[in-house]
């Protein structure tokens, strides 16, 4: 039923550039116990069904430890909001900005395009942790950073976005990416 929609928006991310052959995650909510989430190494542009994870929000069990290790992430992003799907990607733009800190102020990307201002009116929040990847720390960081925007930028790591759906949390990520291609092109 939601195979088809893990299968597109992963080779949609790899298509686009948004990740590498081994990178980012994907994950939908089931109800308020259950998610399904690709699993730790996995290659979304190639994604079979053994890849997809069923696992708890809230508990573990003996799939989670199959799941990607940014579970920490997706939990407390279905805890405490009521997203339904998120993609985490590692944009090479909105990283190259999050790093070199050109357009951050005051802790958030502000886009220079219409669209750009248009989705992100208030900008998108920029966080930066410790250890950014598979950390309590981002798992905590990013929750607050969702009243800005449906996307949040983890500094030299990447973006989770979260939406009604795959593909919508999709959309987050790739116009973000695509701002940000503007800005670089036009810098």
């Amino acid at each position: 039923m939601f195979f088809n929609a893990f299968r597109q928006v992963g080779n949609d991310l790899f298509a686009a550039g948004l990740n590498n052959s081994h990178s980012g995650n994907l994950s939908i909510r089931v109800d308020e116990q259950h998610m399904v989430i690709t699993k730790t190494g996995c290659m979304l542009h190639h994604i079979a069904y053994p890849d997809l994870i069923t696992t708890g929000i809230n508990n573990d069990d003996t799939n989670t430890a199959k799941a990607s290790r940014e579970i920490p992430v997706h939990r407390s992003i279905y805890q405490n909001t009521k997203a339904k799907a998120i993609v985490h990607a590692h944009s090479p733009n909105i990283v190259a900005f999050s790093l070199n800190g050109k357009h951050i102020k005051d802790g958030r990307l502000w886009l220079e395009d219409a669209e750009g201002r248009y989705y992100y009116p208030n900008g998108v929040a920029v966080i930066e942790a410790k250890n950014a990847i598979a950390s309590d720390e981002v798992a905590k960081l990013v929750i607050p950073a969702f009243k800005i925007a449906p996307i949040v930028i983890v500094k030299g790591h990447g973006s989770f976005a979260i939406g009604e759906s795959l593909e919508e949390a999709y959309h987050w990520t790739s116009g973000l990416e695509h701002s940000a291609k503007i800005m670089a092109i036009s810098d």
